[in-house]
């Protein structure tokens, strides 16, 4: 099944990022030996504030760097990657450079995905 992803985005499609303080990348399945994980805007270039990224031909994207992006029709391609480091910070010990970094969310760099969850809290 294809999940699409709506959000305001600019008329001329072009992306722009959005800074929300209380954001966090949850992570509960993971590679061996890694319990549940919540990951924090505290990465390399966290100071940017770039929390989500939205662009009309995208799927959910978050942090600078496409920390995690999904792609549109993700089921469909392996155009999704991640790429924790650059604002939300991979585990404590790995770098934003590092292969783990890079493939600690889905195993692997690029990947297609069976199904998105993606929450938001109102108040």
């Amino acid at each position: 099944m294809v999940k699409q992803w709506r959000t305001k985005v600019p008329a001329s499609g072009s992306g722009r990022y959005q800074y929300d303080s209380k954001a966090f990348l949850f992570s509960l399945v993971n590679k061996p030996g890694w319990a549940p994980v919540k990951l924090s805007q505290s990465g390399q270039y966290s100071y940017r504030k770039y929390s989500t990224f939205f662009r009309s031909s995208y799927g959910p994207t978050f942090g600078g760097g496409h920390n995690i992006h999904i792609s549109n029709c993700a089921s469909s391609n392996s155009n999704s990657h991640s790429n924790l480091g650059w604002t939300y910070s991979p585990p404590s010990g790995y770098s934003v450079t590092s292969t783990f970094a890079r493939t600690f969310l889905a195993g692997t760099y690029r990947f297609t995905t069976d199904e998105v969850e993606t929450f938001y809290e109102t108040t």
